[in-house]
């Protein structure tokens, strides 16, 4: 067993020790891969768990845990903002809901370990009344896409607004993901966080999304393991129908694939069978890439890339796996075109 899968199972309560003593070489290796896999201060946790003889360089650890300490400091740095988002939407008469992160965190042992991004916030709304209400307190949306925009609510930290939860490429699965997130909206009062059933949906189709465009990581697949292990059992069957409907039954497969091997997720959470062949790609890509693609080659140009050279380029990454995902794949280039247009159209392209 690879010794950074070792320690995987390790963090996640499926194993006490390692295998094998890594070297202090090894270990930096797997400081690294953590680090590329945004999963520091979870294998930190997991490095405390292993017997004395068997952690790293105690220099190495010490960098470990300073690391593990500024991403707890980020988790409460967080809490406090979402905290100052209540009133804020008060004030602006909408309502909102918390996704990804902090919902997904709520899920882990030491929620204080996991890596944080921007918040994400989903609010109730047309995407014209949103953004009115916004600018109309003062504050700047920018980037705006059919999706999402972003806006300078907190200097230290970003936040983006959600019109939708995420967006599919093919047009028929997308407005079917459509009526599923407004049949199952979770606002109640002026904020609040998503299920679990709500996110084993929400977060597969986040994660298809991302892994066609760019690519994914472990973070996202443990996010997701914690997610099934919430869900309740009477619930697996309804997600799973869901998923089949947007046309994601084959990304699932890989994924329960994924979070079995890396995690060692017992069967009884699985949402399906787990496909070998898509899941072996799947994990075998999550490593290679990184979290989001970031050691990803295709998603970087040089400098003075050309909007045209960069619409090829990114629809070349998306078509990389048309052999494996056709019904999605195939409507990349018209859903930028069309993006891009609506943008145009709307003077959102500023």
């Amino acid at each position: 067993m690879h010794p950074f899968r070792n320690l995987l199972l390790v963090a996640t309560g499926h194993a006490d020790s390692l295998e094998k003593t890594p070297t202090p070489e090894t270990w930096k290796v797997l400081f690294n891969m953590a680090r590329y896999q945004s999963l520091l201060g979870i294998l930190y946790d997991g490095v405390l768990r292993l017997p004395e003889h068997q952690r790293p360089p105690q220099e190495l650890l010490d960098n470990w845990q300073e690391l593990a300490g500024l991403t707890a400091s980020i988790y409460r740095r967080h809490l406090q903002r979402i905290e100052q988002l209540e009133p804020i939407l008060e004030r602006m008469g909408l309502r909102g809901c918390i996704l990804k992160g902090t919902v997904f965190s709520s899920l882990y042992p030491k929620p204080e370990h996991r890596l944080y991004g921007d918040i994400d916030l989903w609010v109730e709304g047309s995407r014209r009344s949103i953004i009115r209400a916004f600018e109309a307190e003062g504050y700047t949306m920018s980037d705006i896409l059919y999706q999402e925009a972003k806006v300078d609510l907190f200097d230290d930290t970003d936040v983006e607004i959600h019109f939708h939860p995420c967006k599919m490429y093919n047009p028929l699965r997308n407005a079917r993901l459509q009526r599923f997130f407004e049949a199952n909206a979770p606002f109640k009062g002026t904020l609040s966080y998503a299920g679990t059933r709500f996110n084993a949906v929400f977060c597969m189709a986040h994660m298809y999304r991302h892994y066609l465009e760019g690519g994914i990581g472990l973070r996202q697949m443990l996010d997701y393991y914690y997610v099934l292990q919430d869900l309740r059992p009477e619930d697996r069957g309804p997600v799973m129908d869901a998923l089949t409907k947007f046309g994601m039954q084959k990304f699932t497969a890989a994924v329960m694939c994924s979070v079995q091997f890396n995690f060692g997720l017992e069967d009884e959470y699985l949402l399906c069978p787990p496909d070998k062949v898509y899941g072996e790609r799947l994990v075998n890509d999550i490593i290679r890439m990184g979290n989001f693609g970031v050691l990803d080659k295709r998603n970087y140009s040089g400098d003075g890339e050309t909007k045209w050279k960069r619409f090829i380029r990114k629809n070349r990454r998306v078509f990389s796996n048309f052999k494996y995902f056709p019904g999605e794949v195939f409507w990349s280039p018209f859903a930028r075109v069309g993006q891009w247009c609506w943008r145009l159209l709307n003077g959102y392209l500023r």
